[in-house]
């Protein structure tokens, strides 16, 4: 499920205003597959916020399309983006690539202050914001061990720079976690479960305040959610 990590904190039915960034927003960039900017809000004070583009944008037969966990990263390369438009070098269905290219402003706006997609219906409420910085790096992971509670061997490394309200590693059979840790973690948060649709008790959390530091599992985990705390849209 795509959807903003933020709490909601409007309501209502009527569809909020939008705005082009580029024309508002300042040190707008695409970093990690992240579109990230500063965009002033309803009073005028400055908020950063980011959209994860790889669950709005899909690689066809060559060409960026607008789809829901597109993954266009999976098969297009050197991607820039000039004002609004985002461009990559996408392989077609025989292999080769092509200059792919798409306006993002076609779905994504300031909504005061905050970068969203209105890729899957209008905007009817703006986030409240969030008091998490946007990383500067998005490279962080998280080790685990099947073997002891010490993290002494390493048994996955999982990337988190793809958030997710559930996800495990297939391997064709069933792997148990005893310990995990951390490393580079700017501000996602990572709950470990012990069953493969994360619907168990947590048995296991890592957030920034603990990045580096090995945490023994209270049940054996199978799974895990990955959560951006920063003003996200993904």
């Amino acid at each position: 499920m795509v959807r903003s990590s933020i709490a909601l904190a409007l309501t209502g039915a009527a569809a909020a205003v939008a705005a082009g960034f580029t024309s508002e927003c300042t040190d707008v960039s695409v970093t990690s597959n992240w579109l990230i900017g500063t965009c002033p809000d309803d009073a005028g004070d400055d908020i950063t916020s980011s959209v994860f583009l790889p669950y709005k944008l899909a690689n066809s037969n060559g060409n960026l399309e607008w789809t829901e966990d597109g993954k266009y990263y999976q098969s297009c390369s050197d991607c820039t983006l000039s004002g609004s438009t985002f461009s990559c070098t996408c392989q077609n269905s025989s292999g080769r690539g092509q200059d792919a290219s798409i306006d993002l402003e076609e779905h994504i706006a300031n909504y005061s202050g905050h970068l969203l997609s209105n890729q899957t219906g209008a905007i009817t409420t703006i986030p409240s914001n969030s008091s998490t910085p946007v990383p500067t790096d998005f490279s962080a992971t998280l080790a685990l061990s099947t073997l002891d509670s010490t993290c002494d061997s390493k048994a996955a490394t999982v990337s988190l720079n793809s958030p997710t309200d559930c996800s495990y590693i297939n391997l064709g059979v069933s792997v148990s976690y005893l310990s995990g840790e951390t490393a580079s973690n700017q501000g996602y948060e990572v709950k470990l479960y012990s069953d493969l649709e994360c619907t168990s008790e947590v048995v296991g959390i890592f957030t920034e305040s603990n990045d580096g530091t090995c945490v023994g599992f209270e049940t054996e985990a199978v799974a895990w959610s990955i959560t951006p705390l920063w003003n996200a849209d993904w």
